[in-house]
Order: structure tokens, then sequence, then C-alpha cells
């Protein structure tokens, strides 16, 4: 799952991980966090509510690791620490630029789901009479109800 951080006007991307926390996380997006300063090399919240954990002791933690402090601080790191338990969030896909857009003290984070769009669509040969639905996973059978695919066109049933 990848979601989409901004801070200061520039974006990152982040894999958030598959897990009970990852998704738990992932359902309170989007939202706006106001974030301290910590030790030099992270910004830190904490939710009102807590999210599931599954702590583990971690030497090394890198910039752009987005892990959980116990089981409400959301801890972004933009510098290398470690030494502590955390259950793993996510991390960033690139760092560039992170420590600039995070400068010294407070921030506002804006975490949300990642945008995606469809730019160009190609057929290169379409079979005739099979059915897919909306993900594009084949169907043994035309469905009875709901939305498909079926030589190329969308089709609803009700």
């Amino acid at each position: 799952m990848n979601i989409e951080i901004t801070i200061n006007g520039k974006t990152f991307t982040a894999e958030i991980e598959d897990s009970e926390t990852g998704r738990a996380f992932c359902d309170l997006l989007p939202m706006t966090l106001d974030m301290s300063e910590l030790n030099g090399n992270e910004k830190y919240h904490y939710l009102l509510s807590g999210l599931p954990t599954d702590a583990q002791y971690y030497n090394t933690i890198n910039a752009g690791d987005l892990m959980l402090y116990g089981n409400s601080c959301i801890v972004l790191f933009y510098g290398q620490a470690g030494g502590y338990s955390y259950t793993r969030l996510g991390k960033l896909t690139s760092t560039a630029g992170l420590s600039d857009a995070v400068g010294r003290g407070s921030i506002c984070v804006i975490f949300s789901q990642s945008s995606t769009s469809i730019s160009q669509i190609s057929v290169d040969h379409i079979t005739s009479d099979k059915c897919y639905d909306l993900q594009g996973n084949p169907l043994t059978e035309e469905p009875k109800k709901g939305v498909f695919i079926k030589n190329g066109k969308k089709k609803v049933r009700q």
C-alpha cells in the first residue's frame, strides 16, 4: 500500500506495511498531524487512540522509516537512530529532500492515500466472450448481477 506524505509543500511516497498495524493506520487517512521535533533525527505525534502493535527492537533505524512507538506515537525519522522498540508502519521510497523539508522544530505533516490515474488505455487484442472483474481478473462465467468487463466494454447487470 502506498501513501503520500506532504511536508512543507514537498510530497513523498511511502510504502506502508501490509500488516494489521499498516491497514489500521491507512484507515485513519487522510489526516494532518502537527509533529514535534526530537533528537535532531525524528518528528513525532501522539494519536488520540492506539493502533495494533507488533513491536520489535531495532538496532538501526534509517531516514525515511515510519514507525509506531508504543501504540499511539507516529514517528517519522529523517536521520539515523536505533536502540528502541517500534512497530514498523512503512518506509519512504525516497528520502531525497526530506531533511530540508522537515527543517527544525514542529511541522505540519499531511498523510493521504496515493492518487492513481489511468493516463492511456491500449487494446492489443480483445478475446471474444471473455469476462473480467473490474480489477482485470478473469471470470469463469458471466455474472448474473454486478459490474464486469466483456469484449472490452463495461457491462452492468442488476
